[in-house]
């Protein structure tokens, strides 16, 4: 495969790839725990949605808990949704979990049912993944009280959110998009020191192209993220599609950004409208591809996420 950036400027339509794998569980029948313990169901799931969807990449499960319970925090499954964190740890204590073995084993397996599309991965970024094992508030605390105890926060977690790209990067994945929607709550300041090292050091360590995905209110740090050596930047609905593209150099991909919750409550006339909307004033734009700005819901219809998609698909860029 061309490098992300040449391969999906090449289209001559938007690219689409949402942010999409929950919806597929209940279809399906195979509940969240099932799926993120078993390859061979993560297989089916991702195959699922490639084939039903008719996405431009093939990706597993978002889940942000991954490196969280690998750190010492517990996790807690509803029926289709994602996973939570139950309980934070007391002591940060690495160590690789059968959930992290069976995440790896299926970005393994994905390349067999890839069907040319690239195959895509997750991990959580360093801060957010800091949030989750200690408590968000605490890590707060920690950034503008207790700098020292931070930096020791950080430097632990980073090694295990890097350790577990580098597996996923041998693993046979194209690119990896790095989940930090925690860092939205930093001022840019902050960003500078508790965030943007770490989120280099993941990026710096892995030979294959990353994406970047910030939600939340996260424009104030717009121009911080393109420093941090990213292929491309997933941004949500807080950000238009228009500035996102005035803001960034062309050679950074820029995903984005439906917004999940009224992907799953509107109507799919609306959502033909308000995608057509949204990717209007980026036409000219090669480095823009169709995405939603989170997770889409496990509950969102069908129809409603076909008709995002089908849409961006039949949006020819100028």
């Amino acid at each position: 495969m061309k490098n992300l950036k040449e391969y999906f400027m090449s289209f001559e339509r938007f690219p689409v790839i949402p942010i999409l794998g929950y919806p597929a569980l209940p279809a399906l029948n195979i509940s969240t725990q099932e799926c993120l313990f078993s390859p061979e169901k993560h297989c089916k799931v991702a195959k699922y949605l490639l084939q039903e969807y008719e996405v431009d990449a093939i990706l597993p499960l978002l889940d942000l808990t991954v490196e969280a319970e690998a750190l010492g925090a517990q996790v807690k499954y509803t029926a289709y949704e994602a996973p939570q964190i139950a309980e934070h740890a007391e002591n940060i204590t690495s160590r690789k979990t059968e959930k992290m073995k069976a995440y790896i084993q299926t970005v393994e397996k994905l390349r067999g049912i890839s069907r040319g599309a690239p195959v895509g991965a997750y991990v959580t970024g360093p801060f957010t993944a800091a949030g989750q094992v200690i408590g968000i508030q605490k890590l707060i605390k920690q950034v503008y009280i207790q700098e020292e105890m931070a930096k020791e926060t950080l430097e632990r977690v980073v090694e295990t959110v890097q350790g577990y790209g580098e597996k996923i990067e041998e693993a046979g994945a194209d690119f990896i998009i790095v989940a930090e929607p925690t860092s939205s709550l930093l001022s840019p300041e902050q960003f500078k020191k508790h965030s943007k090292p770490y989120i280099k050091k993941v990026i710096g360590a892995l030979k294959i192209e990353t994406i970047l995905h910030i939600c939340g209110k996260a424009r104030h740090l717009l121009k911080e993220v393109q420093e941090t050596g990213a292929a491309g930047v997933s941004v949500d609905q807080n950000i238009p599609l228009q500035e996102a593209a005035k803001t960034f150099p062309e050679n950074i991909l820029i995903l984005g950004n439906y917004p999940p919750t009224n992907l799953a409550h509107e109507k799919p006339s609306i959502i033909k409208e308000n995608v057509e909307k949204m990717l209007e004033p980026v036409k000219e734009h090669k480095n823009i591809i169709a995405s939603t700005g989170c997770d889409i819901p496990a509950k969102t219809p069908p129809e409603n996420i076909k008709t995002f998609i089908q849409t961006a698909k039949n949006t020819k860029r100028k």
